[in-house]
């Protein structure tokens, strides 16, 4: 098993857009496929693989990356339908584009 430690392994940070702080750091180990879609930041990818709640940091239509202190999180909605069903929690990017950031 690799550690953080072995040789080789090094951390992928994606910087706040806004304020350059860490918005995101993944530590990675060594794969035969799916590393590179990390590293080259293939959103799409990465969206597809891992699913939308693993990269709620990113702003689809800035198409940037913002720490969680720039985003204005807001409170968790619950379903309707289902009373204390929780359904999703939106946030506004600096640029005030609505989007779930939790899902």
């Amino acid at each position: 098993m690799s550690s953080p430690t072995e040789p080789g392994f090094q951390p992928v940070v994606f910087p706040c857009a806004r304020c350059g702080h860490p918005a995101a750091i993944f530590s990675l180990f060594p794969a035969e496929s799916g590393e590179g879609m990390w590293r080259e930041r293939d959103y799409q990818a990465i969206r597809s693989a891992a699913g939308p709640d693993l990269i709620a940091f990113h702003c689809w239509e800035c198409d940037a990356d913002y720490c969680e202190a720039c985003w204005r999180i807001g409170p968790p909605e619950f379903d309707e339908d289902f009373p204390g069903f929780y359904d999703c929690t939106e946030g506004i990017c600096p640029a005030g584009h609505i989007q779930v950031v939790d899902d």
